[in-house]
């Protein structure tokens, strides 16, 4: 009777050891999967990527590894690491946008489904988006961009992504402005007409008016002789 209590005391201390150590399916706070679509028109040539495994945060999976590069725990929770930007980055140079799809086991026995968008060769470095509001882990998401590292890009280049490389940023057209014609040589002034033949005109006429009034003056004072009758 004695061993009987003492065994039945033992299984409940083993048993509330176990409640206390495991943590249970609301504690928990790591994805047990994530799939990975889209891409544009036709979604990855393979069909959507899925990993499976334990997505805790440090335990070092394939599943934890991606959750910390894109950013999942700087937009899931208000306590998060620092990363998020605050405000939407600019629509030019993200390239194909893709989806992870997260699973995270909730405490009532079922599975949330969390998304975030994610453009892999985006200028600058990878950015993601998770939308506020979605329900997980008996809460919504806080939501936000994350600008990513490199490292997001080669990951998922590795599970099955096409391998490019990060897009460049373009410089904003500037417009061009058109060109100053050259300066055309001013068009040269025919020269002036010579003056000294109007000068000249000038003094013949003069001549000639003196020569017939001093010619007429002198004809009235020596006037011819009568006719003889």
């Amino acid at each position: 009777m004695q061993r009987l209590l003492q065994r039945r005391v033992v299984a409940v201390l083993v048993l509330a050891l176990l409640v206390t150590v495991v943590p249970t399916a609301a504690q928990a706070k790591g994805a047990s999967a994530a799939t990975i679509s889209g891409g544009g028109p036709g979604g990855l040539p393979g069909g959507p990527i899925t990993i499976k495994g334990d997505g805790e945060p440090g335990s070092g999976s394939d599943l934890s590894s991606l959750a910390e590069d894109a950013g999942v725990w700087s937009v899931l929770f208000e306590d998060g690491p620092g990363g998020e930007l605050a405000s939407a980055p600019a629509a030019t140079d993200r390239g194909p946008r893709y989806t992870i799809t997260w699973t995270f086991p909730n405490g009532a026995g079922t599975e949330d489904k969390v998304r975030q968008h994610v453009w892999p060769y985006a200028a600058g470095g990878p950015l993601t988006f998770m939308a506020s509001g979605q329900r997980v882990l008996d809460g919504t998401t806080k939501g936000g961009w994350f600008r990513a590292s490199d490292g997001l890009r080669v990951t998922l280049v590795n599970l099955g992504l096409p391998a490019r490389q990060p897009l460049t940023a373009s410089t904003p057209a500037t417009s061009a402005k058109p060109a100053t014609p050259a300066a055309q040589p001013s068009a040269t002034p025919d020269p002036a007409p010579a003056v000294w033949p109007r000068v000249a005109a000038g003094l013949i006429l003069v001549l000639a008016v003196a020569a017939g009034g001093a010619l007429f003056l002198r004809r009235r004072s020596n006037p011819g002789a009568a006719a003889t009758p």
